[in-house]
């Protein structure tokens, strides 16, 4: 009976562990739900900000691939959308910090209340390594969509690009969102 036992212990230890990667890459997006993201078909860069300036190229390259991929053209001033991106590596409390001097752009949800953006000045942690993406309407400003995703970003180059890449690759798949009338 107990080395029944101590293989089901072990093997809910080996689960336990094989899960944690995933879980430490949950991806969290908010948008606003009466906006049909299937007709914007242009995007432009507003800014990317990031400790270590070879991750904001990373990131720019990454989201380049994939809103191509999801039939969005990078284009300049005229364009519906402008893309900003944030890879906070250190402890923050205030979102607006981050937005600070990204053109006035406004941190607060244009939607209505009852989420997780509902003022400007939220105070509230944002975690170590997280990269959150955000989509404007370029002419109004006002937030559309918001994909967040923590990035535990160590070791070589080599594979700081390959989880960059996935974790872009993972907030951008979640674009467009559904639209029901």
């Amino acid at each position: 009976m107990k080395p029944i036992v101590k293989i089901l212990a072990t093997a809910l230890f080996v689960v336990a562990i094989a899960g944690t990667p995933i879980l430490a890459q949950a991806v969290t997006i908010d948008y606003d739900h009466s906006i049909n993201f299937l007709k914007l078909k242009t995007y432009t860069w507003g800014s990317i900000h990031a400790t270590d300036p070879g991750v904001e190229d990373r990131i720019s390259i990454a989201v380049n691939r994939d809103m191509s991929a999801r039939y969005m053209n990078l284009a300049g001033k005229n364009a519906e959308v402008t893309v900003t991106a944030v890879d906070a590596s250190q402890n923050q409390q205030e979102y607006s910090d981050f937005y600070a001097g990204l053109n006035n752009l406004a941190w607060q949800r244009p939607w209505g209340s009852g989420g997780f953006l509902d003022t400007e000045a939220t105070l509230q942690d944002v975690p170590l390594n997280t990269l959150i993406i955000d989509m404007y309407d370029t002419k109004t400003q006002k937030l559309l969509w918001r994909g967040m995703v923590n990035v535990p970003l160590s070791g070589s180059e080599d594979k700081k690009d390959d989880t960059i890449d996935k974790a872009v690759t993972q907030l951008i798949g979640k674009y467009p969102p559904k639209y029901s009338k």
